[in-house]
């Protein structure tokens, strides 16, 4: 019964903390903020790949093809927090804030000797800002905060030896709210601005795995994703809120449908890994934002148009290496992990590109069965415009998630 109680507490503090923001960047007030890649766990610590990547004793919701690959007798669960420092830099000026909150919740089950399923809550795109920029007469005071997650449900299986195919149906929910608010310099009213997104809607999202095997110690995967782009549905809203005289009027309100979409993803992946100890992957991840849809609320009038943002491009190179599968110290159990990535963003700041570099690095500390695993990374992420550099960010973050691994159906088969 211990292990049902600690499910329903680690649930029960999802819920409630998982709307806590995910990011404190200014770079987030633009389009949907910024974007999540489904990275959990030992994936963190590698760079962000996946889309290659199966193991029976971690979650890859990157690739849900990867779900078929568990052991028929056991039961997963995955939930990760995050901490992060953030320093920003523009010109001569610097500023420090931190942010954190509790990543996700995941979980994977058998449904036959061939078949897995999963479900979960993700997170998709975060906002999170706050700064004051001085003007003519005043000052103008921006803020903005919310998310987009991702509730999903996932189901792979395996035809034949080797390939398996798999698909997650994801339900989109959350609110991104920016505001601006006028500060005159003569005491006069504030003015405050607000834009809302409410966003309800449905995602999909495909994958394909093929592992080839010889001499029992080496095998080569090769992994496929493909989530279709799609209208988005839900609600925006623009209104005005005059401070003196305590009045609001909403500007606009319209239907999501027609004025915003979300773009293709094309993703793939290669591993290479020898006698289940080392493991080396890469990714690449393109994602059409050029041709997706976002009306401006912000603007003096609405403004619908494709080419507000870049295609997105994301390369990931990752490894794992662990010393011992039996015998040895402590130590020698343990999970060594590092990694490596270049993202083009889809955001496309007042004409310039914005770009991120990161490295990685992390453990997998394996609990007393030596199936459960506490993993920990750290990620080190550069975020900067060119070919001019507006401002600088450097993200250095901590993530911490507690994967059980066990073998509850064996168990409940002969309770």
């Amino acid at each position: 019964m211990l292990k049902y109680k600690i499910l329903f507490i680690c649930l029960s503090i999802g819920l409630v903390a998982f709307a806590q923001n995910g990011t404190s960047s200014p770079y987030s007030r633009f389009g949907y903020g910024i974007l999540g890649d489904n990275a959990i766990g030992a994936q963190r610590a590698m760079g962000g790949v996946g889309y290659a990547l199966h193991n029976n004793r971690q979650i890859n919701v990157m690739n849900p093809a990867s779900y078929a690959s568990m052991d028929s007798l056991t039961f997963l669960f995955d939930i990760g927090l995050t901490y992060q420092n953030t320093i920003t830099r523009e010109g001569s000026l610097k500023e420090n804030s931190q942010s954190g909150s509790l990543d996700y919740i995941v979980m994977q089950f058998p449904l036959g000797r061939y078949m897995a399923g999963s479900v979960g809550l993700l997170p998709y795109s975060n906002v999170g800002y706050s700064f004051i920029n001085s003007i003519d007469n005043g000052s103008d005071s921006r803020s903005g905060d919310g998310n987009i997650s991702q509730a999903y449900v996932g189901v792979s299986g395996r035809p034949f030896k080797g390939f398996s195919i798999g698909a997650n149906i994801s339900y989109l929910f959350g609110n991104l709210s920016n505001t601006n608010t006028g500060i005159p310099g003569n005491g006069g009213s504030s003015v405050v601005f607000e834009t809302m997104l409410k966003v309800r809607d449905y995602h999909l999202s495909f994958g394909a795995q093929y592992a080839i095997e010889w001499n029992k110690k080496h095998t080569i995967t090769l992994g496929a994703v493909y989530s279709p782009g799609k209208a988005l549905l839900g609600r925006a809203y623009r209104s005005t809120y005059d401070v003196s005289s305590n009045t609001a009027t909403t500007a606009d309100t319209l239907k999501m449908k027609n004025n915003y979409s979300l773009a293709s993803t094309y993703g793939g992946g290669i591993s290479y890994n020898y006698d289940k100890r080392l493991t080396i992957a890469a990714d690449v991840t393109y994602q059409n934002w050029a041709d997706a849809k976002f009306t401006n609320l912000t603007a003096g009038q609405l403004q619908s148009s494709k080419g507000q943002f870049n295609n997105r491009l994301k390369i990931a190179l990752g490894a794992e290496f662990r010393p011992k599968n039996m015998g040895g110290n402590y130590f020698e159990h343990v999970n060594y992990r590092a990694g490596i990535f270049y993202n083009r963003s889809y955001l496309k700041i007042n004409g310039n590109d914005m770009d991120e570099i990161g490295a990685t690095c992390g453990f997998g500390f394996p609990l007393a069965t030596d199936k459960s695993v506490v993993n920990v990374s750290f990620e080190y992420i550069n975020r900067q415009c060119t070919p001019v550099k507006l401002i600088t960010e450097d993200h250095f973050r901590i993530s911490v998630s507690l994967t059980f691994n066990e073998m509850w159906f064996w168990q409940r088969k002969f309770e």
